[in-house]
């Protein structure tokens, strides 16, 4: 029976070095049980052959909505196991968002979790394409095959002759800024992606990393599953809605390393509870969304706990920039080997401290990438829509979204400047400022308010409290109060929908 293989090429192989050297070291915690790498790697190897006998083969391409679970981990291996591509969504993705996904990637296959059925079920009733449905939990479609069958299974031991060029990874954006991007990646652009991000965050063999963070995010994927097995490590994950398991498998884990969505430090913040995190952590890693300074530093306030962050985009790396220097707190980092960054005006490159369109250059933009987003890219460089800028030390810090932008009276606003303004207000719990067509010369600037506790101010209040802050450009014409943001499946506020 053929299991090895004889070179690092793919998450599988990766895997099976590791199993090799510390088969019985521990690689998940999850509420009260941890499995060692040898466990993961049987479980693994037995759901590969359940699937295989699906119909799931090389190059199939297979949708995966799964939670943060052991099942999401073996199915990530076993799909390297049979050279499958794996197309992993949120597991927040409503119908329509899942149905556009299937059809776009000619999906043959969806491997899901109970809790989604009728999302799933609502997104393929008029497509033709899925030949195979594996569903997890107490599944209702008589389509679907029982994925737990795989206990039942022997070992696969099918041939496996991945190459570097093939692809790992099929990924796609939240849309939260427009319509749905995707990238796909081989299994050398995810090796090499992760490694780099080891140069700069460097996990242990003795490491354990808690991840609330979706596995199905590519932060999940590469920061999380991809860089725990390269280093050797220990991942503990659950689902973190439930705060008894929660505490059962932070307990049981002890981990040292956490990497979180932005949307939770706000809720760690309304525990207030130092202890209710063990004592073991001692980094916070996040991404994949604005962290705002005021949450940052409250955060930091209750916890002690440093925030490492990192920016990076679906379409373009995935892993752009790390930081780890907790004496520069709000930039997202320098840039990862293999990748360059500049700050660019058109084709015009920008000095340091001068506000730009963060514009990329990586071999992990291929061919592919560039016939795909063939109109961001200016002789060689990508142009990311996002803007920041560069401090003298070559630090990168965000800005905003180019297409949020306000132009009031030819002047650019940012709208995390007002933001960051309007969230010093004691009777504001959180703000999104965007801008509204005015005329044809100029927009209003409109704040959008989560009240705190306690008496709302008047307009003038606001107004009278950010002359003291902004020049008079910068103050929003209007404040609504909203009970919640419109968010994306990712987390992030969907700006469009503010109205």
């Amino acid at each position: 029976m053929f299991l090895g293989v004889d070179r690092i090429v793919s998450n599988y192989s990766t895997f099976f070095k590791q199993v090799q050297k510390t088969p019985e070291d521990v690689f998940i915690y999850s509420g009260v049980k941890s499995l060692t790498y040898k466990e993961v790697f049987e479980s693994s190897l037995k759901l590969a052959n359940h699937f295989h006998q699906q119909g799931i083969t090389k190059d199939s391409r297979v949708v995966v909505m799964l939670p943060n679970i052991p099942e999401m981990i073996y199915t990530w291996l076993a799909l390297s196991r049979l050279e499958a591509m794996m197309i992993p969504v949120n597991i927040h993705y409503k119908s329509l968002a899942l149905r556009y996904i299937i059809d776009n990637s000619s999906a043959v296959s969806v491997i899901y979790h109970a809790d989604n059925e009728e999302d799933v079920l609502n997104a393929t009733n008029i497509l033709t394409s899925l030949d195979v449905f594996i569903g997890l939990g107490e599944c209702k479609n008589e389509k679907s095959i029982d994925f737990m069958e795989y206990k039942d299974k022997p070992l696969f031991g099918g041939p496996y002759n991945p190459e570097d060029n093939d692809t790992n990874v099929m990924f796609y954006s939240g849309a939260a800024t427009g319509p749905a991007k995707y990238a796909k990646y081989s299994n050398y652009q995810i090796c090499r992606n992760t490694n780099d991000y080891l140069s700069a965050v460097m996990l242990k063999p003795k490491d354990v990393l808690f991840s609330q963070f979706p596995l199905t995010h590519f932060i999940g994927y590469i920061a999380v599953i991809n860089a725990v097995v390269n280093a050797g490590a220990s991942i503990a994950i659950c689902n973190t809605d439930d705060e008894d398991e929660l505490k059962k498998t932070l307990e049981l884990a002890q981990p040292n390393y956490m990497v979180v969505e932005p949307s939770y430090f706000s809720y760690l913040i309304k525990k207030n509870d130092k202890t209710f995190l063990p004592g073991s952590l001692q980094y916070a890693i996040t991404g994949g969304g604005r962290l705002k300074k005021e949450i940052h530093e409250t955060f930091m306030n209750i916890y002690k706990i440093p925030v490492f962050k990192i920016y990076g985009m679906v379409e373009a790396g995935p892993i752009l920039t790390v930081n780890t220097n907790t004496d520069k707190p709000t930039s997202i980092g320098t840039t990862l080997s293999n990748v360059s960054i500049a700050l660019k005006r058109g084709e015009e490159m920008l000095t340091e401290e001068v506000i730009g369109e963060i514009s990329v250059v990586s071999s992990i933009l291929t061919e592919d990438l560039h016939k795909l987003l063939s109109d961001q890219f200016y002789k060689g460089w990508y142009h990311t829509e996002d803007l920041g800028r560069l401090d003298m030390d070559g630090y990168l810090y965000f800005v905003d979204r180019k297409a949020y932008v306000i132009n009031v009276r030819g002047f650019d606003v940012y709208p995390e400047q007002v933001e960051i303004a309007l969230m010093k207000h004691p009777m504001i719990q959180d703000v999104v400022v965007k801008g509204a067509p005015k005329d044809s010369y100029s927009e209003s600037i409109q704040a959008y308010i989560i009240q705190a506790e306690g008496k709302r101010p008047t307009d003038e209040e606001l107004i009278a409290f950010l002359e003291k802050k902004l020049p008079r450009y910068q103050i929003p014409e209007k404040f609504i109060y909203v009970n919640h943001f419109p968010k994306s499946p990712t987390g992030k506020v969907v700006r469009q929908a503010l109205k």
